[in-house]
């Protein structure tokens, strides 16, 4: 019997919505309150059926009221929330469902590059003669030169040689990296540099070109910075005469 005066109630206010004049019914839908009305009422009828059920004015039938009432709504809700979290997710990965790995192979490939693959993910390849090795992890990339110079561990510039690379690492964008001595004493200079390549990027292709183009200046610099160590070493230990007084 309750479930009728639910239903029968429920009809009433759904015609009786259409006596509301035009500007109210506007302002209702686009008003704040209108999300919080049905909580707010479901929570009265409910306390008002436990009231009714406490004081022996109903009894127990007219628990069906609210969940009548409330499990229409519950369900909406959830079904809306699960909607919109679909919606989200849907739209992140198919936006950005292309990884790095994807987007290097095809910007190396517009370079004119031909990739090779390996079982752990990584990829070489041929840049202007030089060899690098990619290797992915989500949308990063690490960019290696390797073994691109030697030098041997006693080598009395070798002071100098680390400086060099440490002034080269403080202003250079690929950092040189020295390795530990082998069996023969031969320390080995790589270079890496950390990118990351997303789908939104503009150009990609140009700023894969002109990352991997900074591996060769790289190079240039750590020479250069030696040369120029090397030459103001050299000038300090060159004897000077004072100015006014000769030498013989």
């Amino acid at each position: 019997m309750y479930a009728i005066f639910v239903l029968l109630a429920l009809v009433l206010i759904h015609y009786c919505r259409r006596l509301i004049p035009t500007h109210l019914e506007e302002w209702w839908d686009n008003s704040n309150l209108k999300k919080w009305l049905y909580p707010i009422f479901m929570i009265v009828i409910t306390v008002a059926v436990a009231l009714g059920i406490e004081f022996d004015v109903l009894n127990w039938g007219a628990v069906i009221i609210p969940i009548l009432l409330g499990f229409p709504y519950i369900v909406g809700m959830i079904l809306g929330v699960w909607h919109n979290m679909k919606r989200a997710g849907h739209k992140l990965t198919s936006k950005d469902d292309t990884d790095a790995k994807e987007i290097a192979v095809k910007c190396l490939k517009g370079l004119g590059c031909n990739p090779e693959y390996y079982n752990n993910g990584s990829i070489v390849v041929k840049y202007q003669g030089e060899s690098f090795l990619l290797e992915f992890g989500g949308r990063y990339v690490q960019v290696w030169d390797l073994m691109w110079a030697t030098v041997k561990a006693d080598d009395p510039d070798i002071s100098k040689i680390r400086e060099a690379v440490n002034i080269t690492n403080f202003n250079f964008g690929p950092t040189v990296v020295l390795s530990s001595p082998d069996e023969k004493g031969i320390i080995n200079f790589h270079s890496r540099r950390d990118i990351m390549l997303h789908p939104s990027c503009p150009d990609n292709v140009r700023f894969l070109s002109a990352v991997l183009d900074s591996f060769f200046d790289v190079k240039e610099e750590v020479r250069s910075r030696y040369q120029q160590i090397n030459a103001e070493q050299e000038d300090t230990t060159k004897p000077h005469r004072p100015v006014g007084f000769a030498t013989t």
